[in-house]
């Protein structure tokens, strides 16, 4: 997985059909990367999204073992919100990649903002790492920023403290997850060189898309 892994961020970073490509339909990368690692039987487990309706998956709960509180298990999007959810972060991403005039902590917020929800949301049943950090790329080159060398698609370049900021994003109360995109910006920044190598004059800055 590393070798092809290290395969697809090459094209990533070179194609802008091969990022268009992602960033329009996260499923064929899903399928692409995970068929190969389905059990007999359940080949629809690659790419295809937690409430496809027809599908194994249409009532697929999911949950993760808390950063926060160990022991205690917290839970992902519910599958009947997963199809409609991923289309708007979906949306947005393009929005945000054609708006000539937003800043650089306005595309780094863009860039959070797809990062964290599609985590919130989980939308496959196994992999959603490995596609959350393809569109990150994805997304990233496509705004003109170079990732920085301690980015990798696989094996996971983060740990707890990432984790964790992403945790509070996903259990924040509903509609008040958006106050947390600053939190997790920080730590995203580490990932693209250019204008975020610098001291960072928005540290405690409130995110504009709350």
């Amino acid at each position: 997985m590393t070798d092809r892994c290290t395969k697809l961020l090459g094209e990533i970073v070179s194609d802008p059909a091969r990022r268009q490509a992602i960033l329009a339909d996260p499923r064929d990368l899903h399928r692409e990367l995970f068929a190969p690692f389905t059990p007999p039987g359940h080949s629809e487990y690659a790419g295809t999204y937690r409430g496809a309706p027809g599908s194994t998956l249409a009532d697929r709960r999911m949950s993760s073992e808390s950063q926060l509180e160990p022991g205690v298990q917290y839970e992902f999007c519910l599958p009947g919100e997963v199809v409609q959810r991923m289309s708007l972060v979906l949306e947005h991403a393009r929005t945000w990649l054609n708006e000539p005039n937003t800043d650089d902590y306005g595309k780094l917020i863009g860039l959070t903002y797809t990062f964290c929800w599609f985590g919130k949301i989980h939308p496959f049943l196994d992999g959603n790492g490995h596609v959350q950090r393809a569109l990150f790329a994805a997304m990233a080159t496509g705004f003109g920023y170079s990732l920085s060398p301690r980015f990798a698609i696989h094996p996971r370049p983060f740990d707890r403290l990432l984790a964790t900021a992403l945790e509070i994003f996903t259990r924040a109360p509903a509609g008040r997850e958006n106050e947390e995109l600053g939190l997790v910006a920080e730590y995203l920044g580490f990932f693209l060189d250019g204008p975020f190598n610098a001291p960072r004059k928005h540290v405690g800055t409130a995110t504009p898309y709350v």
